[in-house]
């Protein structure tokens, strides 16, 4: 069973993609932030992916995105945003970003997305 970090600031949103996420056969981690994010990985979980909102307070997706891949270089990452601009859109994808996505999405759709980027990085 393959691990996802789930990282949203939002405890609704949060509580929503976890229920999708383990109805659809994953594993899930939540964390309300980066930081604790991050320590749940310093602290040895196994992850295979990582979904996470873009803007949190204390660090937004894409300087999680930095820290995640110092410590994780392999691990595809999805952002889920709300506040989506072509800017944000481009800048995450010249990053190295598995996938950049609108909120909300639908369960069907995350799961297209997920298994895409799963798929992605057992073939790298």
């Amino acid at each position: 069973m393959k691990t996802i970090l789930l990282v949203d600031d939002d405890r609704d949103v949060l509580s929503y993609l976890e229920d999708t996420l383990a109805t659809l056969g994953y594993n899930v981690i939540p964390k309300p932030d980066a930081a604790s994010a991050l320590s749940a990985i310093r602290d040895g979980a196994k992850i295979d992916l990582v979904v996470t909102d873009y803007r949190m307070p204390g660090m937004d997706g894409h300087e999680f995105f930095t820290a995640l891949k110092q410590a994780l270089p392999s691990v595809p990452v999805i952002i889920l945003t709300g506040h989506g601009s072509v800017e944000t859109y481009l800048k995450s994808l010249s990053l190295g970003l598995s996938d950049y996505v609108s909120k909300p999405v639908e369960p069907k759709e995350l799961d297209r997305i997920v298994k895409a980027a799963l798929r992605r990085s057992e073939t790298e």
